[in-house]
């Protein structure tokens, strides 16, 4: 097999979490992260609990509200809200999904900007977009991709990267951020014709990918020395797997995540960090 990287998530996340943690203790002030849930969701179940012990280890406290099964857009607006009033909560994350009658996109919205800790409400989604020289939260896992191909001093410059799925979590973010680092961004998504998909992929030199369906890229449809970021979190046997057939592809690529391994620990860590830099702004401002 050719020199392939694979791009280390796991051992970058803790240099962050030693950096994060680092930064709490200077903080001299306790930061507070409210998690907003579906605690009938197995997946959410998942998240938070390891949210919640990584976020413990490096100094940040965490009060985590489970949303009842019969919620309304309402009813977790107005918890939202009690939230935004509350000085000793600096940081409010709200995990996907919500039950059903929730609308998720109005509760982004109502996160207050300076609290909105994982970048989904529509301030930060558009000073991201208009790439505004003053400080605002990026999505935790777009955001961790970032940090982790900066770390690996990978030159996105006139490059042509491909993101595919377009989520507000993940793949608008995702695009802007390539973009503003002088990437040529394609956005592709489930509607994009197959065809012209596989063209793209061929032709890409960064390929992004989080759309849930495992080995969905393969080493052949690479191009020969491409940088593949799977973003994918599937289970398949009891094992996690990506969005990429990770042994084909390695024979390919020049760079590569790994899953498990790769992008997620990268989320959280970059999560614990947009926390801390929440809580700091807070507190220049008051």
């Amino acid at each position: 097999m050719g020199m392939t990287t694979i791009l280390d998530g796991k051992a970058l996340a803790k240099e962050l979490n030693e950096t994060t943690a680092a930064a709490v203790v200077e903080l001299g002030r306790p930061i507070k992260l409210a998690v907003i849930y579906d605690p009938n969701n197995g997946g959410s179940e998942l998240y938070v609990g390891m949210k919640t012990r990584q976020a413990a280890k490096v100094g940040i406290e965490t009060v985590d509200i489970a949303v009842p099964s019969d919620a309304t857009t309402l009813t977790v607006g107005e918890t939202v809200k009690e939230l935004n009033q509350d000085p000793s909560i600096t940081g409010i994350l709200v995990q996907s999904p919500l039950p059903d009658a929730v609308d998720e996109q109005a509760i982004f919205d109502i996160v207050a900007p300076e609290k909105d800790v994982d970048g989904l409400g529509v301030v930060s989604q558009g000073m991201l977009f208009a790439d505004v020289d003053q400080p605002y939260t990026v999505a935790a896992t777009p955001q961790g991709v970032m940090t982790l191909l900066r770390h690996y001093q990978i030159d996105l410059n006139g490059k042509y990267a491909l993101v595919i799925g377009r989520s507000r979590l993940f793949g608008r973010p995702m695009a802007a951020l390539l973009n503003n680092a002088d990437a040529t961004v394609t956005l592709a998504h489930r509607y994009t014709d197959q065809d012209l998909l596989a063209d793209m992929i061929k032709q890409a030199d960064v390929v992004v990918v989080g759309v849930g369906i495992p080995h969905f890229i393969k080493g052949e449809n690479l191009k020969k020395g491409a940088v593949v970021v799977d973003v994918g979190m599937n289970v398949v046997d009891g094992k996690a797997v990506g969005d990429v057939e990770f042994d084909t592809a390695k024979e390919v690529a020049s760079y590569i995540t790994p899953v498990p391994g790769g992008v997620g620990p990268m989320t959280i860590a970059t999560l614990l960090q947009s926390t801390v830099a929440a809580a700091k702004l807070q507190i220049n401002n008051l």
